[in-house]
């Protein structure tokens, strides 16, 4: 693993335009029991084919919140007793 040597990503995959947009260009290498993986997640994204209100706004960051909230709480999970 790490042995790509073609060290530059090519560029994100958002616009600017999106709702919500996470680009990952480059592969991410990952090791699950002893095995040696590539991860490629390009882009998420998400986004309205309609102008959005600004309550429907509000209730999209309070959705986002509570997921990324929760993404962050299961990354933890057992993890803040290590020293």
């Amino acid at each position: 693993m790490g042995n790509n040597n073609n060290n530059s990503c090519p560029d994100s995959c958002c616009t600017g335009d999106e709702i919500l947009c996470i680009g990952i260009p480059c592969p991410i290498d990952i090791v699950a029991l002893g095995i040696e993986l590539q991860l490629e997640l390009p882009c998420v994204r998400l986004t309205s084919p309609q102008t959005l209100t600004d309550d429907e706004v509000q209730q999209l960051l309070g959705l986002l919140t509570g997921i990324l909230g929760a993404l962050g709480t299961a990354s933890n999970n057992g993890n803040d007793d290590e020293e």
